[in-house]
């Protein structure tokens, strides 16, 4: 077949492009500005999301139900990608809308610590979820910009390592974040509730500022690749998603894990301290710190994983992994908790898996291709769906609490409270969610069979390794002695 002028052109403008990914020093440079933002953007996340707000919570008196309000602001934001997605696909302006909304989502938190010092006291926990909720709205609005972006940054035969890598470094920075933060709830908190709720608010302001310097980082970097269309309407821009069966198929894995996610974050908190009364640090350390170590190490093998068998195999083998994720937390008692905490960190690896996954899928859903498809519509529609399985989620959690607060029963011999019931919950829709993948199509990765093939194999050879390491080493001693013994005989009898 004749190829003709169009095609050529097509050729030449693939080729454009792949040399424009191909990971020249400006692009290395711009990578490594991107990096370091988020050694910032860590320091902020694990200051706001880990003891200290739930403790902030607490100590401004927010009732149990509105606890799963509180776990379901993140996700509540996302209606805001509809129109920033829109504003980025017909006018452009994408790195001023992420440097813009960013800088707001993290500038409210320094709001809401200025809570217990600015309203009086009936206002304080109404205006937490107020503030929580502007927090969440300008963080979405940012969203498409920043998924939109680094997929055209990032060349797509290296995403999986150099996103493995940046994560690893922010876990670096949140265990450091995490085991400091705890230190200093633990060593206030017995000079009484005025003393800890100035400590909490010192440190969400802290969080918040460091945010901010977590944008200001990513000015020197070029936004590339993104050709605006202004005639792009609204429907069109949506309407290609929903057409998309691969794209149907993930946001409804996305959505029902979130569903049985959402509420997961404030209540694993109140259960560490409600009902196993442990203090921040140790808190801190089980939720945050030690889960952040070994996902620290398991990351980068899914990001080789996933280069080299697709991020499909990659999800289906991550997601198997963290279904029984919470219910492992019923057997986490006072005396006898390292089964139930072991079984907790194997979901953690999993868990590592799944995000990497999750991000790459989108990464590549929201890529520019050549210039001209505006992915951030891909985004926009993920991030509504997900959301509004994150605002279900939370109220779910929040109504179960509600109904079975001071209700006890047993599972398995364990003492079972309301949070045990919001666990089991979890753990079936986790196991729901993988129902999704079985019509997901990725073209260019291997089978599920093919990669649970290669892993078994890979295991085998290094457990082999293992076992007959000893025995080698053995022979090879053995020959040696027999070698020296050899040569001693030999100079004995030329004396």
């Amino acid at each position: 077949m004749v190829s003709g002028p169009a095609d050529n052109a097509e050729t030449a403008a693939a080729s454009e492009v792949e040399v424009a990914h191909a990971p020249t020093h400006d692009v290395r440079h711009a990578m490594w500005h991107v990096t370091t933002a988020w050694l910032f953007g860590a320091a902020w996340l694990y200051l706001t999301m880990g003891a200290a707000l739930t403790r902030f919570a607490k100590l401004l008196g927010l009732p149990v139900f509105w606890f799963g309000v509180l776990a379901a602001m993140p996700y509540a934001g996302a209606l805001m990608q509809f129109p920033s997605s829109y504003v980025i696909a017909r006018y452009g302006h994408r790195k001023r809308v992420l440097l813009t909304a960013g800088v707001v989502s993290r500038l409210t938190w320094v709001l809401i610590a200025l809570i217990p010092w600015a309203l009086p006291g009936a206002w304080w926990w109404p205006m937490l979820l107020v503030l929580r909720a502007c927090s969440s709205l300008s963080g979405h609005a940012m969203s498409p910009a920043v998924m939109t972006w680094f997929g055209d940054l990032v060349p797509r035969r290296i995403r999986g390592r150099y996103f493995s890598r940046r994560n690893q470094l922010g876990r670096l920075v949140a265990v450091i974040t995490t085991l400091v933060a705890g230190a200093v709830l633990d060593h206030y908190q017995g000079q009484g509730a005025e003393v800890l709720r100035r400590t909490v608010s010192a440190l969400l302001a802290l969080g918040g500022v460091l945010g901010i310097v977590d944008f200001l980082w990513l000015v020197p970097v070029p936004d590339v690749a993104h050709r605006p269309n202004r005639r792009q309407r609204l429907w069109p821009l949506f309407r290609e998603p929903l057409r998309d069966r691969n794209f149907r198929h993930f946001v409804g894995y996305t959505a029902t894990v979130t569903l049985g996610l959402g509420f997961i974050g404030q209540f694993v908190w109140l259960y560490l301290f409600d009902v196993l009364h442990l203090n921040h640090t140790a808190a801190n350390v089980m939720l945050i710190a030690v889960p952040l170590v070994v996902g620290y190490f398991a990351v980068r093998a899914w990001g080789r994983l996933q280069d080299r068998l697709g991020c499909k195999p990659t999800l289906v083998m991550a997601g198997l992994v963290v279904v029984p994720g919470a219910m492992w937390w019923i057997f986490v008692g006072p005396e006898h908790w390292w089964l139930g905490y072991a079984g907790v960190l194997t979901s953690i690896v999993g868990w590592a898996g799944v995000e990497l996954a999750n991000f790459n899928i989108l990464l590549g859903m929201g890529a520019s291709r050549k210039g001209r498809r505006q992915g951030s519509a891909f985004l926009a529609v993920n991030g509504v769906v997900v959301s509004a399985a994150g605002v279900a989620s939370g109220v779910l959690g929040g109504a179960v609490a509600r109904v079975l607060e001071g209700w006890e029963g047993s599972f398995l011999g364990q003492r079972l409270t309301y949070h045990g019931v919001l666990f089991l919950i979890s753990g079936a829709l986790r196991l729901a969610a993988l129902a999704w993948l079985v019509g997901m199509k990725e073209p260019q990765a291997q089978s599920t069979r093919a990669a649970v093939r290669y892993i078994a194999v890979n295991i085998y050879s290094n457990l082999r390794q293992g076992l007959f390491m000893p025995i080698r080493r053995v022979v090879r001693l053995r020959r040696l002695a027999y070698v020296l013994s050899r040569r001693r005989r030999a100079q004995r009898r030329s004396r």
